[in-house]
């Protein structure tokens, strides 16, 4: 995975400590287990218990080791980004190990809810995994991007940080329709109508960056 010798150290040892079965003494819930920009902007630890059982039930989180989770899954942690490649000559990576098994099962929580739209918060390297020709739904892709010396432009840690920013508002205003997610300001983030389209929302954040 070209980690440092430091990372591969950390790594080796959380493959060490994967020891099943799954409990709550030896694994974490994954919304309290993720750590990265976007986790760091949402607040798992202040949602109430009928908040976190509206993430349970409207968001899915892709793992390049477990395929999918719910925010309440049990978790040991790992490193394994999902564009890690295979040795393998059937599957040669793991969006080609998951696909099938990801996009079924959006599609079952999809006729579970009765709905036909999926939020993409995922970043392109994730999103890679769902086979859009396979997915029984609409999918809305959201673009943020962040004013610097005049322009619009996606920033990655920016971006990311921003997405951590709409799932906590969506879990805390228990969000159950699509367009109700445009109403969304935090940290300066807008709609922009003009240049978004039905598959894909941009949200600008005005105020040039450093």
């Amino acid at each position: 995975m070209k980690t440092s010798e430091k990372l591969t150290d950390s790594t080796l040892q959380l493959i060490r400590n994967f020891q099943p079965p799954f409990t709550l003494e030896k694994t974490g819930q994954a919304i309290f287990t993720f750590q990265g920009d976007a986790y760091s902007k949402m607040a798992p630890g202040s949602y109430s218990e009928h908040q976190l059982l509206y993430a349970q039930d409207h968001l899915c989180i892709l793992s390049g080791l477990y395929g999918i989770l719910r925010p309440l899954d049990l978790m040991f942690p790992y490193r394994l980004e999902m564009g890690t490649k295979l040795n393998n000559k059937e599957i040669k990576n793991l969006y080609s190990y998951w696909s099938k098994s990801i996009t079924g099962f959006i599609n079952s929580s999809l006729a579970a809810m009765d709905s036909g739209i999926v939020i993409n918060l995922a970043s392109n390297e994730y999103s890679k995994a769902v086979n859009r020709k396979k997915l029984k739904g609409k999918i809305i892709t959201i673009v943020f991007k962040q004013e610097k010396n005049g322009v619009y432009k996606t920033i990655p840690i920016y971006s990311k940080r921003a997405r951590g920013l709409m799932t906590h508002f969506a879990i805390t205003s228990q969000i159950e329709k699509a367009d109700e997610l445009k109403s969304f300001s935090l940290d300066g983030y807008c709609y922009r109508h003009e240049t978004s389209t039905e598959e894909t929302w941009i949200f600008e954040k005005r105020g040039s960056l450093a």
